[in-house]
């Protein structure tokens, strides 16, 4: 391993508690308090993964400025824009609706120069490390980022104690700006590497309809596709239903989120073996089955079948963060059995851009329908309906038809 490469995981501790924090769950606990609907949640949720896009325009200038230095500006300009937002809430001469506004805005360009800078993060990292160090290095990094979170989560419920001020998200919003900060510190202390002088491009044009229409790729991009609707915005409006949930107080809902990242810590070791024993499928399928349990919790929790107690919350937190791992790590596997050796890095481009779009588009979607059914309620025996019972029911029906498509990927099992 080069010298100097262990700073990288010093680099994901401390920006996973800068993300963590300002477009995660404190984010949207304060927008929450300034009013916003679930539509606005999912713009301001939907932010960062469409931003990812912009890596395709940036990635042309990775041979003019090199990789460390295209990250290091793009992450130290960032952290300026956190410094910006930590200083709203305690804006006394803005309203409620003036904040928002700004803090979108904010978060806006802060997603921009996050998903355009990170466009010569990866092929930094893969020039770094050994090819037979990577998995071993990647998954490494994996747990320092989930402790990153887990600390960033569990802070934030311990400054925002009860019914939060001001002062409490603006200190909050500045630990994630210190936090950005010192992980700076650490990426100036990774070694560089000389980004290609000349980035050569074929003269013939990508045949990206032949591309989504190859079968292998075609049936892993629909799966995805399900998958990032049913999950990539079961984040926000869990969030955002225990807010509104009577006897929840901020704290409580920062530090029950936080024990997803328990459970990802913990099933993210055997899930690689878990994965040499079993194969891609078999593992993706108990992913999913487990986020069944989980969305069937949240249903039961909503209706009124279960009783809205920390216990029961924490359990599917716990799962739910233990799921994500599983599937991320057999995701990944299956990516790379997938793509074919031929125009890999094209496959790879659209797979990026089209799952992005999805994942974007997950969050806009249901936060628009979750407004649409609005104060809506309707009693059927035992079952108390309104629109997040509603939300997860139709998640429940999309997650089994997602564990269905699951059959159909290539495995990797030898």
């Amino acid at each position: 391993m080069p010298r100097g490469v262990g700073h990288i995981h010093g680099f994901s501790f401390f920006n996973a508690i800068t993300f963590q924090i300002i477009i995660g769950a404190p984010l949207i606990l304060f927008a929450k308090s300034l009013g916003a609907t679930s539509t606005v949640l999912g713009v301001m949720t939907a932010f960062t993964p469409l931003m990812t896009i912009f890596q395709l325009p940036a990635a042309r200038f990775l041979p003019v400025y090199g990789y460390k230095s295209l990250v290091l500006a793009g992450w130290g300009i960032r952290t300026v824009f956190i410094v910006l937002m930590a200083a709203i809430p305690m804006a006394d001469f803005l309203d409620a609706p003036a904040k928002l506004v700004l803090m979108a805005g904010l978060l806006l360009v802060f997603n921009f120069l996050r998903g355009a800078s990170s466009a010569a993060w990866m092929p930094w990292i893969a020039s770094l490390i050994p090819e037979e160090e990577k998995a071993r290095f990647l998954s490494r990094d994996q747990v320092f980022m989930l402790c990153g979170s887990l600390v960033a989560l569990v802070t934030s419920s311990l400054v925002m104690g009860g019914e939060a001020v001001e002062w409490e998200y603006s200190l909050v919003f500045g630990i994630s700006a210190a936090a950005g900060g010192i992980s700076l510190w650490f990426l100036r202390r990774v070694p560089d590497v000389a980004a290609p002088e000349v980035m050569r491009t074929s003269s013939e044009p990508v045949p990206w309809r032949a591309m989504i229409g190859h079968p292998p790729f075609h049936r892993l991009l629909v799966f995805n596709l399900l998958y990032v609707l049913v999950v990539g915005s079961l984040g926000v409006f869990t969030v955002e239903y225990l807010h509104e949930l009577p006897g929840f107080d901020l704290s409580e809902v920062l530090f029950l989120t936080a024990v997803s990242f328990c459970g990802a810590l913990i099933l993210l070791p055997p899930a690689g073996r878990l994965l040499d024993a079993r194969g891609c499928r078999v593992v993706l399928m108990l992913a999913l089955g487990m986020f069944a349990l989980v969305i069937a919790g949240w249903f039961c929790l909503s209706t009124g079948l279960l009783p809205g107690r920390r216990r029961y919350v924490a359990a599917l937190n716990f799962l739910s963060g233990a799921a994500g791992a599983v599937f991320n790590v057999a995701n990944a596997r299956v990516m790379f059995a997938t793509m074919p050796a031929m125009g890999r890095n094209h496959f790879f481009a659209l797979f990026t851009v089209i799952t992005s779009l999805g994942l974007g588009a997950s969050p806009v979607t249901w936060g628009v329908i979750l407004d649409w059914v609005g104060s809506f309620e309707w009693v059927t025996g035992s079952l108390e309906w309104h629109r997040h019972s509603f939300y997860f029911a139709v998640l429940f029906v999309l997650n089994l038809i997602t564990l269905w498509r699951a059959g159909s990927l290539q495995d990797t099992r030898l």
